[in-house]
């Protein structure tokens, strides 16, 4: 091992001693060396200063019409620093530019995975639009390998993104679609997430027997996988389902369910904790049950306060 760190040592000390006696694609390589092992040793600060100075570099010398590929190589490990920093929206901006050099590159499937990359950092940091608008430039983009199942995630990824703008209406039009890609591709998990999407959307359009269907769906799902974290929410998008169904006895027993399951949880959802205690005194009210509803609303005063300041 010491022989080992030494040649490591010395590679090291070659490469700055290159940076200080060379100019140009020259200095810039060994920029990019250095930034590998800034990388490897989790200092991602550092590998991108040397990476943003080898990227500098190469706009001086020509820029794209002379080192597209070098450039785009530099600008993914950009990217990576970012994703580790958790600096979601500078990644987000960084995927943006590969797709475009990528475009540059004729590399169309290239190009559609960096605005899908985009998207997903978008959504990260709750920019929705942004991030739909990354969503249906992917889409639009065709290429030889496309799959089916991709297809389908793009449906998907844009559906998300319209719910979060509260345009349901498409939102729906889109998860009906991917979900019919999913089934077609063959791929359960993402039929049920279409499904879980799904009843949610319809949840927000008050439309309780669509919602009804695919928290059913979903909730299958989670009982076939045995997992009892998804089960917890399946179970609240079904008694939430029932609820607006009239169907008061079954919305509680999936209601009170779904908490014993959320608070189960280390890292509790405060959020859907509180929704789902509110959307179960609704229940039990109409179950004629008031007393016992307006407690329950009365023990999650605190934590509902708390997480609105």
């Amino acid at each position: 091992m010491n022989a080992e760190n030494n040649d490591q040592n010395a590679h090291e000390q070659e490469l700055w001693e290159r940076i200080r006696t060379t100019q140009g694609a020259e200095r810039a390589e060994a920029l990019d060396e250095l930034s590998h092992i800034a990388y490897n040793r989790d200092n991602y600060i550092e590998c991108l200063q040397l990476v943003d100075t080898s990227i500098e570099i190469y706009f001086q010398q020509g820029g794209v019409d002379s080192y597209l590929r070098e450039l785009i190589h530099l600008y993914h490990g950009k990217v990576h620093c970012f994703e580790n920093l958790k600096r979601f929206d500078e990644e987000a901006e960084t995927h943006e530019e590969l797709a475009k050099m990528k475009a540059l590159d004729f590399d169309d499937q290239g190009q559609a995975e960096e605005l899908r990359a985009a998207g997903r950092a978008w959504y990260r940091v709750e920019q929705w639009r942004k991030s739909l608008d990354n969503h249906i430039a992917a889409q639009a983009i065709t290429y030889p390998d496309v799959t089916t199942l991709t297809m389908g995630l793009d449906l998907l990824n844009i559906g998300m993104a319209l719910a979060k703008l509260k345009n349901y209406q498409d939102a729906l039009d889109s998860y009906l679609k991917a979900r019919s890609l999913c089934k077609e591709a063959k791929n359960p998990e993402f039929v049920n997430w279409c499904d879980n999407y799904l009843a949610l959307s319809y949840i927000a359009l008050n439309n309780g027997p669509e919602a009804r269907f695919h928290a059913q769906h979903y909730f299958n799902y989670s009982k076939v996988a045995e997992d009892l974290g998804m089960e917890g929410y399946a179970r609240y998008r079904l008694g939430t389902a029932h609820l607006l169904c009239n169907e008061y006895e079954d919305a509680e027993k999936h209601l009170k369910r779904s908490l014993e399951l959320l608070t189960l949880e280390e890292d509790k959802d405060w959020e859907d904790i509180v929704a789902v205690n509110k959307d179960l005194a609704k229940a039990l009210t109409a179950l004629g049950r008031e007393e016992e509803a307006q407690k329950r609303l009365d023990r999650i005063k605190t934590i509902e306060e708390t997480i609105a300041a």
